[in-house]
């Protein structure tokens, strides 16, 4: 006897017209259509490959050959899912007699699924690729330059990937002495694990180390290359990288590091065979037995300098071949340059950059008639070679790289700040002109091989160069301690020894975790430059320390955990450059009307400064740069005798006043920092710094009431942060005769926070833009309308983020969309979203997105979103909110359980709408 459920399903099945609804009665005609759709999906495939294998098209290139491989791999994946989806439904999901069963979730997530996956078969039979073929164009010659000192290079990173490839090695080691090329070899290693040939690597990590670098650094690097917040622990790197394929790639270590402590799982030989997952770590060093120490084994490869033939095409390679080649002669004292290098590829780097503008024999000859010879492993035979790189620079530049040399890793803008302390810029008459000098000289150092850049901007140069730079400084070896650079390990006292050091020298600068400074006995009159940077610990200076350094021209304790300047600051007369950003300081002393010389007053991100000492300011004339911002400000009645001066070049600090707004508009303002203004309800850029030497590069608008209208108009500008926060009337922003993208040419952190603003579409082709945060516009429904932005920027090219690499959205109830066209983002790497439950589609179509983008969400909102191209879906990498340090692992149990359980509430008429429970459970 049939059974009243399936009676009474049977009933109403013909009454059934909701889509949802037939996906519960009417699983096996859904199945019985997908199975007809991928039949023929695969005999379109099977037609695709007979055209790719046809033996007339041997030696032919495939011209759209990605778009086949990915057409391709689409359809592999199509039919694992059908399959899939078939054997669930033939475990007894539903029954197949006619009969229903009680399980209805199971038969509506089934048909569900079916009819989801006959709409994707169809769409890719509409793409189906074109095969085309062309003859394949002759190889481009290769200088033989390139040729002969790429195949080493090269060699080895076969050989790298080779150790790769073995499930048997974990730990492989690179060593050789300094400027050899160990890390440029790494660096080609990166390279090759780089898009298809990847290796299966979901994460490639390079990170720069140095001598004494702490495990916490090492973490820190970690967790950014990780997308992990920087204070992420070795729990959660481990809970990142252990379960997933990743190659570790240290370049430049001096001794063993512990991968353990850093929550690197260790990459152990005997258990590689055997693991899930490959992990590998690759490391450079200068000592053989520090390969021995990480256990490397016979896994190691020694960088040896090049023969002869190789030298000589490298050095050919930075000199002007011209020149030399011109006489025989000339050729002859050229190669014989080239040998006093002995085939170190650095200095054969260096010397032939410094050379390439030497265009007469007597200045060649001048290397040669030096005494020094190159003996491998000793520098101090190779620095005089190097130095003719130095001594071919202008003698500004020469300050200006010794300068920079103490300051590796730094930003370029920490480095142009030091500079001008120092006074190696010279006079400028605005900062946008001191900016242009620098660059000027940035890429004159980096030309001569000098300097280079990391990815983030970091000002960065070779460990030989550096150790030239230092030798240089103590006057080529003579005077040991004329430039003392040092940094401290945890809490380090600065010894009695270090303290007799700071007599004689000129230069003292010091980092790390040093918490006393010394109790100066004696005379440091030689003193002109002290920089102690970064140590939290440092709380105090002790009185009478600054009496033993009259002149002291640069002070710099930025970073420190230091709580007050001690009065004898007044004893620094001749002080012309004063920094103490970011320590615990809350006010500034009045002692410091006594540094009559005081050019540079940077005071940035004091969390209490406030309002400044009155006539502090005005008293100290010969002011050019005054920074206080964002906490710090001064009344009108002062800023209207700082207009007098024509020394002001710059000045950054908060706005608290209209009276502060109006008297700031006159001067060449940097940083502002705009606040509570409630009588505010437009704000015109022109008139936020001075026309003739405004530079403003930062700008936070944060709580005014009654702001509705922020007008972008005048020149471009130099913005490189913006952030509009709690500005709840902010309704329209106006562009008058300007475009976004030469308005904030270098703009490159965008956040707007609680306003009333509906679209942000003036933000597209920003071409520096590299973070976006969008949060609690209520307003907001599509992000980037491209029609409004096309009217805005009169522009037809393709909407774009060419630098873009983190956007955060968040609290935008009424976002449906972020665009309407596909956004190309090359560099995109982080996406959050949060709080945006109307947003049902992304913008990230294939072909789009380069690598893997990170993606942090509610995993409700994931499982909900709707995807135009299903295989998007790759391309982005989920991870839960709560659980920002560790990613998910993917497995059944943790997919959110849903019962649907339909209701009926009378017969034969099926009900105009069903309740559906949605049980969430993890």
């Amino acid at each position: 006897m049939q059974d009243p459920v399936s009676c009474l399903c049977s009933c109403i099945q013909s009454y059934v017209t909701r889509q949802d609804i037939s996906y519960v009665f009417r699983t096996k005609e859904k199945i019985d259509d997908l199975k007809n759709t991928m039949k023929h999906l695969m005999a379109t495939k099977e037609d695709v490959q007979r055209k790719l294998h046809d033996p007339q098209h041997n030696g032919k290139l495939l011209d759209n050959q990605h778009q086949v491989k990915d057409w391709l791999r689409d359809v592999g994946e199509k039919e694992d899912k059908v399959e899939r989806l078939l054997d669930e439904y033939g475990k007894g999901n539903c029954v197949p007699a006619g009969s229903c069963s009680l399980n209805c979730f199971s038969r509506y997530k089934i048909s569900r699924n079916a009819f989801k996956l006959i709409g994707e078969i169809n769409q890719l039979k509409v793409e189906q690729p074109e095969i085309k073929f062309t003859d394949i164009p002759p190889p481009k010659a290769v200088p033989e330059s390139s040729k002969i000192v790429g195949k080493k290079i090269m060699s080895n990173v076969d050989i790298v990937r080779s150790y790769l490839a073995d499930e048997k090695i974990g730990i492989i080691g690179i060593w050789g002495m300094g400027g050899v090329g160990k890390s440029t070899l790494l660096k080609k290693i990166r390279h090759s694990l780089s898009g298809d040939a990847n290796m299966g690597f979901k994460h490639v990590l390079f990170i720069e180390a140095s001598k004494g670098i702490h495990v916490e650094e090492f973490q820190k690097q970690i967790a950014e290359r990780l997308n992990l917040k920087s204070s992420a622990g070795k729990e959660d790197i481990f809970n990142v990288l252990n379960p997933s394929n990743f190659v570790l790639l240290l370049d430049n270590i001096w001794e063993e590091v512990d991968l353990i402590a850093l929550g690197i799982p260790h990459p152990y030989s005997e258990d590689n065979s055997t693991s899930q997952f490959k992990h590998k770590v690759i490391f450079t060093t200068r000592s053989e037995d520090v390969c021995a120490k990480m256990g490397a084994g016979e896994n190691i490869i020694k960088m040896e300098c090049l023969e002869e033939d190789e030298a000589w095409a490298l050095f050919k390679h930075n000199v002007n071949l011209d020149v030399i080649e011109s006489d025989e002669n000339f050729k002859e004292i050229a190669w014989q340059v080239m040998e006093k290098c002995g085939g170190l590829p650095l200095a054969l780097k260096v010397v032939g950059k410094a050379m390439s503008n030497k265009k007469t024999i007597q200045n060649w000859e001048v290397v040669l008639n030096s005494d020094t010879e190159v003996v491998q492993g000793v520098h101090e035979s190779l620095l005089p070679i190097l130095k003719f790189s130095y001594d071919n620079l202008p003698r500004n530049i020469q300050q200006c790289f010794l300068c920079a040399s103490t300051l590796r890793g730094s930003s370029k803008d920490d480095v142009l700040e030091c500079w001008m302390g120092l006074g190696l810029i010279g006079d400028f008459v605005n900062l946008q002109k001191a900016y242009g000098k620098a660059a000027d000289i940035f890429q004159k150092l980096e030309e001569s091989c000098l300097l280079y850049f990391s990815d983030e901007g970091k000002v960065h140069l070779h460990d030989v160069i550096y150790e030239m730079a230092m030798w240089i400084a103590s006057d080529c070896g003579r005077i040991k301690d004329k430039w003392i650079v040092k940094k401290y390990d945890r809490q380090a006292k600065i010894t009695t020894e270090d303290q007799e050091n700071w007599r004689s020298a000129n230069r003292v600068i010091i980092h790390g975790h040093f918490k006393l400074l010394p109790n100066l006995s004696h005379q440091c009159s030689g003193l002109l430059c002290l920089m102690m940077q970064g140590s939290y610990h440092l709380e105090n200076i002790p009185e009478g320390f600054f009496r033993q350094m009259p002149n002291l021209t640069y002070f710099d304790i930025q970073g420190t955990g230091i709580e007050e300047l001690p009065k004898d600051i007044k004893c620094l007369i001749n002080l012309q450059y004063l920094n103490i950003s970011s320590t615990n300081i809350s006010s500034l002393p009045k002692e410091l009307v006594y540094l009559k010389k005081l050019q540079y007053l940077i005071c940035r991100y004091l969390k209490r400064l406030g309002k400044v000492e009155e006539d502090l300011m005005s008293k100290l004339q010969k002011l050019k740069v005054i920074d206080i911002y964002p906490t710090g400000w001064v009344d009108p009645e002062e800023l209207k005798k700082l207009k007098k001066y024509n020394s002001i070049k710059a000045i950054g600090m908060s706005v608290v006043s209209e009276e502060v707004l109006q008297q700031l508009s006159c001067l060449p303002t940097t940083k502002l920092y705009i606040e509570n203004l409630d009588n505010v309800d437009f704000l015109s850029f022109d008139t936020l710094s001075c026309k003739d030497h405004g530079f403003l590069q930062e700008l936070e608008i944060r709580s005014c009431p009654q702001l509705k209208e922020l007008v972008m108009n005048g020149r471009k500008t130099h913005l490189n942060k913006l952030i509009i926060f709690d500005v709840k009337q902010l309704q329209n922003i106006i562009w008058k005769d300007v475009l976004p993208q030469e308005f904030f040419p270098t703009l490159k952190r965008l956040s707007i926070y609680k306003c009333k603003l509906a679209s942000v579409a003036w933000v597209l082709h920003l071409p520096r833009l590299i973070h976006l945060n969008i949060r609690s516009c209520a307003e907001i429904e599509m992000l980037f309308n491209v029609e409004e932005e096309r009217e805005i920027q009169q522009v037809s090219e393709p909407p774009m983020f060419p630098h873009l690499e983190c956007l955060e959205l968040a609290k935008l109830p009424k976002l449906v969309r972020i665009s309407n066209v596909a956004l190309d983002c090359p560099r995109l790497s982080y996406f959050s979203v949060r709080k945006c439950l109307n947003l049902k589609k992304l913008p990230f179509e294939r072909g789009i997105i380069n690598g893997q983008i990170r993606t942090y969400c509610d995993r409700e909102w994931w499982e909900n979103l709707e995807w135009e191209d299903a295989s998007s879906s790759h391309y982005l990498s989920p991870y839960s909110l709560d659980e920002s340090l560790s990613p998910p692992t993917y497995k059944q149990d943790f997919f959110w359980r849903v019962n649907l359980m339909v209701f009926f509430y009378s017969l034969p008429v099926f009900p105009t709408s069903s309740y559906v429970l949605w049980n969430h459970e993890c």
